[in-house]
């Protein structure tokens, strides 16, 4: 076997090797997926991939974030800012949009597709301290930091946060109808197209005050007008939104989204996301982030088919394929896991991170199921043999967030923070749990 998936073939994951060359000799790699069939020992593959991906999702993940996110001791029913690595809640930490949106996004989510009953009472839970202390009733949309008390700490209006609330307050509707929830997602979405739409050039800027005067040094674009990563989340988010509300503005949103991906962000050349742009779209820095990319491989599929637009289908799914085929050639390490990202010519960040070995998993997995291709699955199953044999903390329970480029813990990393989280993973869990399900 020949190509970018060859290492991953004979190194990663050898204890399928002999299945993968037997299936390679009969009957080919490709067309599995597009004939609607599983060869057998794939479909083996399947079962225990999702039985223990799944039993970590429920044993571990789930219970990890129940126990420890919850601070018992806050008098507005809250959650903590921050956890430690032992699962001990700092009291005093600040509390960030970030990590409040995808606790209610979590537990609505897990609520939803597992139906389960302590996941709906804290999602009822993240729901009411989100309303009673994110959401800015004078001036509109959700803050961006509070503190420890649930004041707040940074008001400013941040388009990526926008775009969390959005995810979270669709995903808690779809779980409990309850109107309010999405009467103040489909607000937020009114703003946002308000103030953050550029329309001159397109796409969304940044970051803005408390009064939604632009603010060009906040935001997560490194000093720039525009990021990938905003529009990335804003397209998951009015994704979500969309399965709630098919409003025609809002659909066309949505394309807009798409195409601004597919003529400014994504460089077709090398099939990798461009990070930073000035307001007219001037590329600012020379980034692959690996992890990005396969998230956006699978995320843009599901835009799509939520459009239900299957020219549109078939050209992304095209795409999605050709990306991921690209993180796998270039984005691995010898142990199978999926590395940080390159930052320059020949300068890279090699450690392991949580987020992007669990958007590894579904994006390898979204690329099988549209191409039939078995490498993918198998560089999925190698990325989760990793995640299992070196991220999951037998000790404390959860993931371990971040390994140095050696594989060892980096001991400087909260379990939960700004920035780590439930969603990914969960989400990881919650993909493979939907996507195979069917299968027996």
């Amino acid at each position: 076997m020949t190509g970018p998936g060859a290492n991953l073939f004979t190194i990663i994951h050898m204890r399928y090797a002999l299945f993968i060359l037997t299936a390679m000799l009969i009957t080919g790699i490709a067309g599995c997926a597009a004939s609607n069939e599983i060869h057998e020992n794939e479909k083996k593959l399947l079962l225990d991939l999702r039985a223990e991906i799944v039993e970590d999702l429920k044993e571990n993940l789930l219970p990890f974030w129940k126990k420890y996110s919850v601070d018992p001791e806050d008098p507005n029913r809250g959650f903590f800012g921050a956890i430690t690595n032992d699962g001990t809640g700092i009291a005093d930490a600040k509390k960030h949009n970030v990590l409040f949106t995808r606790y209610l996004w979590t537990f609505s989510a897990a609520c939803r597709v597992l139906a389960d009953e302590e996941s709906n009472e804290l999602a009822h839970r993240a729901y009411r301290y989100f309303l009673n202390h994110f959401v800015d009733h004078e001036f509109g949309g959700v803050y961006w930091e509070l503190n420890h008390d649930g004041t707040v700490s940074d008001p400013g209006k941040i388009t990526y946060g926008l775009s969390f609330a959005v995810y979270a307050l669709s995903e808690y509707y779809r779980k409990t109808l309850i109107q309010e929830s999405l009467d103040h997602a489909i607000k937020l979405y009114y703003l946002i197209e308000k103030h953050s739409g550029d329309r001159e050039f397109g796409g969304y800027l940044e970051a803005f005050s408390r009064e939604w005067k632009y603010d060009a040094e906040a935001g997560l674009a490194a000093g720039q007008a525009k990021s990938m990563n905003t529009h990335l989340h804003l397209l998951e988010a009015y994704t979500n939104l969309y399965r709630a509300w098919q409003d025609k503005q809002l659909e066309e949103s949505i394309y807009k989204l798409i195409e601004v991906f597919m003529k400014r962000i994504i460089d077709t050349g090398r099939y990798h996301q461009d990070l930073y742009f000035s307001r007219d779209w001037t590329v600012y820095g020379k980034y692959d982030s690996y992890g990005h990319d396969i998230e956006f491989s699978w995320l843009i599929v599901e835009a799509a088919n939520v459009l239900g637009n299957q020219d549109l289908v078939n050209k992304i799914e095209e795409l999605a394929v050709k990306i991921a085929d690209v993180q796998l050639s270039v984005g691995m390490n010898p142990e199978g896991a999926m590395i940080y990202e390159r930052v320059g010519e020949d300068q890279y960040r090699r450690n392991i991170d949580w987020w992007v070995q669990a958007e590894a998993v579904v994006g390898f997995l979204n690329a099988y199921e549209i191409s039939g291709e078995r490498r993918f699955l198998d560089a999925a199953a190698g990325v989760w043999d990793y995640i299992k044999e070196n991220m999951v903390d037998r000790q404390h329970g959860g993931w371990f967030p971040s390994l140095d480029e050696n594989g060892n813990p980096r001991p400087d990393r909260n379990k939960g923070d700004a920035w780590t989280c439930p969603y990914h993973n969960v989400r990881m869990g919650l993909e493979v749990y939907q996507r195979f399900n069917h299968l027996k």
